[in-house]
């Protein structure tokens, strides 16, 4: 799946950050949860309560983005209802939150979402909040 990730355009603009990144593909990830590394589930919380991810107590969710409730938002929301989508805008906390979670920078995370889009820009939001153990879900969970 990865090589097939780097041949195609699937991650437009950010396909090339994967040369540069650890990557892992989906049947991996019990791996690195057995050796001591916790999952980041950055989708947004309406995706997690229709899908949870199994990994238990390894798991912490923090949204990289968010459905959009503001009345400011309303033709951008109109939009992807017609088109079968739920309009999100991105969590400004996002970093601060993960921090929370995951106080030392060197932590083992493993970074996922549902398509790997979200989850590949959270892994670079953290490499430039200074965290270095990072595993990205290749293509998502």
């Amino acid at each position: 799946m990865i090589e097939r990730l780097k041949r195609t355009n699937s991650l437009g603009p950010y396909r090339g950050w994967m040369d540069s990144m650890t990557i892992a593909e989906p049947n991996q990830i019990d791996g690195y949860l057995g050796d001591g590394y916790k999952l980041l589930d950055v989708r947004p919380s309406f995706e997690r309560e229709e899908k949870p991810l199994p990994a238990g107590d390894n798991a912490v969710h923090v949204a990289l983005y968010e459905k959009s409730t503001g009345d400011d938002k309303k033709v951008q929301q109109f939009l992807a209802w017609a088109q079968g989508t739920t309009f999100t805008e991105k969590n400004e906390k996002f970093v601060e939150e993960v921090k929370e979670a995951f106080p030392e920078l060197e932590e083992k995370i493993v970074v996922g979402c549902e398509g790997g889009v979200r989850s590949i820009l959270a892994v670079k939001e953290l490499e430039k909040a200074g965290y270095s153990n990072l595993v990205w879900i290749g293509g998502g969970r």
